[in-house]
């Protein structure tokens, strides 16, 4: 186990493989960025128990792989002054379930001091992991805060005290072809200025997803239905990447088009893909579609700081026949009324269903970006230098 701002003296943790877990499949890494702040026992208990799951699930499945499975974990808490404990905890990469589940339990909820947290350090801890050659890679950061930098108020950082910036990051992560997934849990994320536009633009990056936890026994339903999900998704980027990158950079197909054209194609010979389906608990509004996109397609964080909204302005009629035009400024209700209040929790189910044009989109923007330089706006060709546009990025929440 490595540890960032603790005493000297231990070691990273890459266990061995498991001899009952070698075959001829194609390996499997999942990496937990763990939030071990005060709030967090739930969750991390939570996540303990969706690993002996997750095995069980890949298991049985004869369209998932049957590979080598890992797990990597990472905890993390916050820099100082804010959190004198640790600022990243890394544990590795490990093939056995019991390990991992030791791990976790290892771990105690506790500290942090302002509201965000060193989420862009751990960021860094698993890019720098031993992943397999050719694996699918996973990476799940479980949170109800923001990383330094993106401009929440009382901030105790300006800027991203490990000089790392998470956007920069997450291009990197989409080039090696891994995955990030963020469960946020709620209320208390969608609370902050910032965080959710933030992380939704942060996935979309590297073709990921977003989920809303409102309930800590909720967690491995969406830890299983990511990996389920990521795995048969990657099957299908062996299947096409060539034939992908080979259309758009020698065919000069506007990548939305691929992406069309690859959905008719499963369309066709009726394929169908295990989905995670889960109910939408967020208020959608031009300003967070606007601000996810500023977010996705900008340089780093500090530019997007300078175009992002944390308000939306309203027009309002004032003594009836007298009408004044005051400019009100007033935060979006991020979260559905129902789902704020905690009374209810979304629906969470596995659906086995055809591919959908958003995950076809997906599977051309991983194809695209392991052939490329992944810049703000698109891609550049590794063999030829050719430049396109992304053309598929979806809206925001």
């Amino acid at each position: 186990m490595t540890q960032h701002n603790q005493p000297p003296g231990s070691s990273a943790q890459q266990d061995g493989a498991d001899p009952q877990t070698q075959t001829t499949g194609k390996p499997v890494d999942i990496v937990f960025l763990q939030d071990t702040t005060g709030s967090q026992g739930p969750y991390i208990q939570s996540a303990r128990q969706a690993i002996r799951s997750i095995c069980e699930k890949i298991s049985a499945s004869e369209n998932l792989s049957q590979g080598l499975l890992r797990f990597g974990l990472i905890a993390f808490r916050d820099h100082p002054p804010q959190d004198m404990t640790y600022v990243t905890k890394s544990f590795g990469f490990t093939s056995q379930i019991e390990t991992m589940q030791n791990n976790l339990a290892s771990l105690i909820a506790s500290g942090g001091g302002d509201g965000p947290e060193a989420q862009t350090a751990a960021l860094a801890e698993a890019l720098n992991l031993q992943w397999a050659e050719n694996a699918v890679k996973m990476v799940i950061l479980i949170t109800d805060s923001p990383p330094h930098g993106i401009g929440e108020p009382l901030d105790g950082f300006q800027k991203s005290p490990d000089q790392n910036d998470p956007l920069d990051m997450a291009r990197q992560m989409a080039e090696r072809g891994i995955t990030l997934f963020v469960i946020g849990c709620e209320p208390a994320l969608s609370q902050y200025q910032h965080a959710l536009d933030f992380y939704t633009a942060l996935v979309q990056i590297t073709s990921g997803r977003i989920f809303p936890l409102l309930m800590a026994d909720k967690l491995g339903d969406y830890i299983v239905g990511s990996a389920v999900e990521t795995i048969e998704t990657e099957k299908l980027i062996g299947e096409f990447e060539q034939v992908i990158v080979d259309d758009v950079y020698g065919n000069n197909t506007p990548m939305e088009v691929a992406a069309e054209n690859l959905r008719k194609k499963l369309d066709a010979r009726g394929a169908q893909i295990n989905t995670i389906d889960v109910e939408n608990v967020y208020n959608t509004s031009a300003a967070t579609i606007s601000n996810v996109a500023f977010w996705q397609t900008s340089d780093t964080v500090e530019s997007a700081r300078k175009k992002v909204n944390t308000v939306s302005s309203l027009w309002v009629n004032i003594c009836g026949s007298f009408l004044m035009k005051i400019l009100f400024q007033i935060k979006t209700p991020r979260m559905k009324r129902a789902y704020a209040r905690g009374g209810a929790a979304p629906i969470v189910a596995m659906q086995h269903q055809q591919f959908s044009q958003q995950q076809a989109n997906r599977v051309v923007q991983q194809a695209m970006a392991r052939s490329s330089i992944v810049t703000p706006l698109g891609y550049i060709s590794r063999a030829s230098g050719k430049s396109v546009s992304n053309t598929t990025v979806p809206p925001g929440v």
